[in-house]
């Protein structure tokens, strides 16, 4: 079967394929995440910056200047905003969300100073990219501010290797909690961060390079991992649950790339995000009893898939509706014969992972495995309350 064809998600997974630094300025960096967003997005953005920065107004009164010692933002090295530059193979991509929450909730005394490391024309940002991107919005927008005469604290670090700055930067930005002072990296931002160290850096930690690996094997297969911040899951190829792609091996991960190629090649979708749980689990069930199925095979099931049930996985699609009503006639079955004060708690239409993959199993068993012949190896039976009747399955 060949790649899914999806213009966006090669020019989505292409960002990796950086051989050096990539270093912009801010107006740059903001410019360009608001110009990759769908147009709806970028009227959006545009509609909450303007209620946010008339909120910072209205909370800093008089306010002319970022540098007004009223303003108290704390006291290290002063450094001009112009000359910072922001390293997109570095940085997470920016959250233009968290952007509009900062400034509407900004404290100077809060701010902490950017943490920049010395180019060769200025200072590239290890961290503090949201800070920078919020302040220069305020003392241009707000402020009226000419960008090449604000001056920010920073903080200067003597790198010893990026790899180990890479480092730094997961480490300072995982903390959580509604009082945190940082936005913590999400699940996206440290696989990224993982890809672009292996892509861009060659950090050789075993982690790192099966996170680059896994990324690889699904680009190939014309898929992109990204988030709902993006605004871009309804992409072909988008894969927006991540984690079962990050607790997987490189072996399942690259299964699961030859099903996700065939049908997002086919009907030209994302992968959704009651999908990818019930066949990763699946090809990890198969794993655990040492089964690997061939790409042919793989490919069949994800055809089986469609014919089944159009390999739709959406929580109000067939898979779900049919897997469901199969659990609760076997529950009712099961205690058929029990006076209805000892019934336990019915099972709930939750769409569960050991639900949906008991189901799956079993409809396999039922119409995927009978053909495909003898010596055909299917994994043993996973825990399952209730079994359901072959009747109720599709």
């Amino acid at each position: 079967m060949a790649t899914a064809n999806s213009n966006y998600a090669a020019q989505r997974n292409a960002v990796y394929q950086n051989t050096s630094s990539n270093l912009v300025d801010l107006v740059q960096r903001l410019n360009d995440t608001v110009a990759s967003m769908p147009r709806q997005a970028q009227r959006n953005w545009q509609s909450k910056l303007a209620k946010a920065l008339a909120t910072f107004k209205k909370n800093n009164p008089g306010l002319k200047s970022i540098n007004d010692p009223k303003f108290r933002l704390c006291k290290s090295l002063m450094g001009k905003l112009k000359d910072i530059q922001i390293d997109t193979t570095m940085q997470r991509e920016p959250n233009l969300q968290w952007i509009i929450t900062i400034i509407e909730n900004f404290r100077a005394y809060q701010a902490q100073p950017i943490q920049v490391y010395e180019t060769s024309d200025g200072y590239g940002a290890w961290d503090g990219q949201h800070t920078s991107l919020s302040l220069y919005l305020i003392a241009t927008l707000a402020l009226g501010m000419k960008f090449e005469d604000i001056e920010v604290p920073i903080n200067i670090y003597d790198i010893v290797s990026r790899g180990e700055i890479r480092g730094n930067f997961i480490n300072n930005n995982t903390t959580v909690g509604k009082n945190a002072g940082k936005k913590p990296l999400d699940i996206i931002d440290i696989i990224q961060q993982m890809i672009y160290g292996v892509e861009v850096d060659g950090v050789t930690e075993q982690e790192w390079v099966d996170a680059h690996s896994k990324w690889k094997a699904l680009a190939d297969a014309g898929m992109f991992l990204t988030a709902d911040k993006f605004n871009d899951t309804d992409q072909v190829g988008a894969i927006s649950r991540l984690n079962e792609i990050n607790d997987s091996s490189v072996a399942v991960v690259k299964q699961f790339a030859v099903y996700g190629r065939y049908v997002v090649d086919l009907q030209q979708r994302p992968i959704n995000t009651k999908e990818i749980p019930i066949i990763m689990e699946f090809l990890n069930l198969c794993e655990q009893q040492d089964i690997k199925y061939t790409d042919a095979q793989l490919e069949d099931l994800a055809q089986h898939c469609v014919d089944t049930f159009d390999a739709n996985f959406d929580a109000k699609g067939p898979f779900w509706e049919v897997a469901h009503q199969a659990v609760m006639n076997a529950y009712n079955k099961a205690n058929k014969r029990k006076d209805k004060k000892d019934w336990p708690e019915a099972p709930r239409n939750n769409k569960n992972v050991p639900q949906g993959i008991a189901f799956f199993w079993h409809q396999l068993q039922k119409s995927w495995v009978p053909t495909q012949g003898a010596g055909f190896k299917f994994p043993k039976q996973p825990f399952s309350v209730y079994t359901p009747d072959a009747k109720d399955l599709f």
